[in-house]
């Protein structure tokens, strides 16, 4: 029976036509009529670019087994951006966290260098935004952003991804072009994707360049160490300590302060670079200070605008430096100063940098206190063999005294018969004043030099010495030993000086150090001879000072450590006594001895300074 269509009641015939050799290409036919649709391939012009997109990416990938530096990967990542999203210009920012900024490392397609002076608030702009945020920002007309901050004209779209490691936001890429709604969401993945490859190559590179930069410090360090330990002298300690730390943290200007015992000022003992006018800074009070806090915690700190901070101008700080790093020197839970670091605006310190100068700081500090140890004990072997010398000195004393003394009482009572019965003319009378006084000076310094040889200070007359007669009447003796050109200059105080003590023995002052300037100083050479009072402060004593100025070569630092030991001399004739018994003298009468050499502002020559307290008359 033939089927009937339901619909239209007509009857029709079902053909079943066999499927005939040699005719697949009907079958292939009606098999793919009944296919399901299949997606659309891409055009030719969209597969030649995706290819060109994923040429772009390759370099990258291509850079983690590479010897490149985190410069050139960068570079790297802004050219495959600029390249798949067909921009204008590109750029990469990287994050500072503890600035919270955002600056450009490489850029492409921009004008000049300008764009690399570009910093940013993380929040500030577009870029900013995606950093503070960490979405991607696409915008087709920047001029109707208001966030949009404008790096270079005719920009009209920009384009920002993210740079994560770990859920933190190291940077942002950002493209830029001169054409309205440029960039798609597929420029947009692409991005996305480039900055998500570029991230993990940054960190890997990152830690390799880690590692290779913490290999490179520890042989640093290890380097410093044994400069450290090559030398006990405390000054090249110290010298070698800013050098070494500005050369290791690649800084513009490092010093040293050392805590004073004398006064409790932190005084700087070193320093690296910086202005004339920061190296010879005053000592900086360490309670109230800046510097003094750090002194106090015991711990590193890090002040970035260090001029905002340093409020209270407690210490200088060089114009030209902006932020500081300062790390005390601490031994055995002691801190013997604090070693400071200072950047330009550039530089941002960070805990790197902080416990890198930390382990320079221990090693420093190390070495100060080794130096000093070596130092107290050359003093205490000085100290022997001075003490030698005193004994020595005491059998030789005695010796003299009786050689010396026999035929000076001889000589005196000679002379004193000789005056009772010759009457002097006026001119000579006054001669035979002075014979009997220096008779009488001779004396005295025999018996003073027997008592210092017994580390003893001779007996003393207390009386009102007029310093400037003191110094009239030794210049008229001292006059004929001056060398043929020597200039001698005599200026003395206006005002009357006095001082409690032993006549002889200040006179024995002024004789020893003119006396030393005279056979210092070379034919036409310049002597200043000056009387004063020293400048006074509350609750002191008024002091009055002798200074004896000299241009001569000076003193060796050699010769300064143990100038005022007994034997020690730069002449090539001359026991080396004099300064000796100078000091013992000031120091009996309750003062001090000062020596500046070379000269402040000369570059040679010596400057004794005997200060004496003031006597009323």
């Amino acid at each position: 029976m033939k089927p009937k269509d339901q619909t239209t009641g007509k009857k029709f015939v079902k053909l079943e036509v066999p499927a005939k050799k040699g005719t697949p290409k009907m079958a292939k036919a009606l098999a793919k009529k009944h296919e399901p649709a299949a997606a659309k391939p891409l055009s030719l012009q969209a597969a030649r670019g995706r290819r060109v997109d994923m040429a772009s990416l390759a370099p990258i990938s291509e850079a983690l087994g590479a010897d490149k530096s985190p410069k050139e990967i960068l570079q790297l990542i802004v050219k495959a951006a600029f390249s798949i999203t067909r921009a204008s210009s590109a750029s990469l920012m990287l994050t500072h966290p503890e600035s919270n900024t955002l600056t450009v490392e490489v850029a492409e397609g921009f004008k000049g260098k300008q764009i690399f002076k570009t910093r940013l608030l993380i929040g500030q702009g577009v870029t900013g935004w995606v950093a503070e945020t960490g979405v991607a920002l696409r915008i087709g007309n920047v001029r109707k952003d208001p966030r949009y901050v404008r790096v270079q004209q005719n920009l009209r779209s920009e384009l920002a991804v993210p740079m994560k490691i770990g859920g933190s936001i190291i940077g942002v890429i950002s493209v830029d072009s001169t054409r309205l709604n440029h960039f798609t969401a597929e420029d947009e993945a692409l991005l996305s994707s480039l900055a998500a490859q570029s991230s993990r190559v940054i960190q890997s590179t990152r830690l390799y360049e880690e590692a290779c930069r913490r290999a490179e410090e520890l042989e640093l360090l290890s380097e410093v160490s044994r400069g450290f330990s090559s030398t006990l002298d405390l000054r090249s300690v110290l010298a070698q300590a800013v050098e070494q730390t500005a050369r290791v943290c690649r800084a513009d200007i490092v010093s040293v302060f050392l805590t004073s015992d004398a006064n409790g000022l932190l005084e700087m003992a070193a320093c690296h670079g910086g202005s004339d006018r920061y190296r010879q800074q005053p000592g900086v009070h360490a309670e109230s200070s800046l510097l003094g806090q750090i002194i106090a915690t015991g711990k590193p700190a890090i002040f970035q605008d260090v001029h905002a901070t340093n409020t209270s101008r407690d210490f200088l700080v060089d114009t030209l430096v902006h932020s500081l790093l300062a790390v005390p020197l601490m031994s055995k839970e002691k801190a013997l100063g604090i070693l400071c670091v200072y950047a330009s605006k550039e530089r941002h310190f960070d805990c790197h940098d902080e416990r890198l100068l930390s382990s320079l700081a221990r090693s420093a500090a190390l070495a100060i206190e080794n130096a000093r140890a070596h130092r107290r004990m050359l003093a205490a072997e000085e100290g022997l063999r001075s003490a030698e010398k005193f004994s020595m000195l005491g059998e030789l004393a005695a010796g003299l005294a009786h050689e010396i003394r026999n035929p000076l009482t001889s000589i005196k009572v000679l002379f004193g018969t000789l005056c009772k019965l010759q009457n002097f003319a006026p001119e000579s009378q006054q001669d035979a004043e002075m014979i009997n006084k220096q008779i009488a000076r001779l004396e005295t310094i025999v018996d003073g030099f027997l008592s210092t040889a017994r580390a003893q200070v001779a007996p003393m007359q207390q009386k009102a010495v007029d310093v400037n007669a003191t110094v009239d009447e030794s210049m008229l003796l001292l006059v004929s030993s001056a060398n043929e050109g020597t200039r001698l200059i005599i200026d003395l105080c206006e005002k009357e000086l006095f001082v409690r003590g032993d006549p002889t023995q200040i006179s024995q002052v002024v004789y020893n150090l003119v006396l030393n300037a005279m056979q210092a100083v070379e034919k036409r050479g310049r002597i200043h001879v000056t009387t004063g009072r020293m400048p006074t402060e509350n609750g002191h004593t008024p002091e009055v000072f002798l200074e004896v100025a000299d241009d001569g070569p000076g003193l060796p630092d050699s010769v300064q450590l143990k100038l005022f030991q007994p034997f020690v001399t730069t002449k090539k004739t001359g026991v080396g006594l004099g300064l000796s018994i100078v000091k013992r003298i000031v120091e009996a009468h309750g003062g001090r001895l000062e020596v500046e050499s070379p000269r402040t502002g000369m570059g040679h020559g010596a400057l004794f300074r005997a200060v004496l307290p003031e006597a009323v008359k």
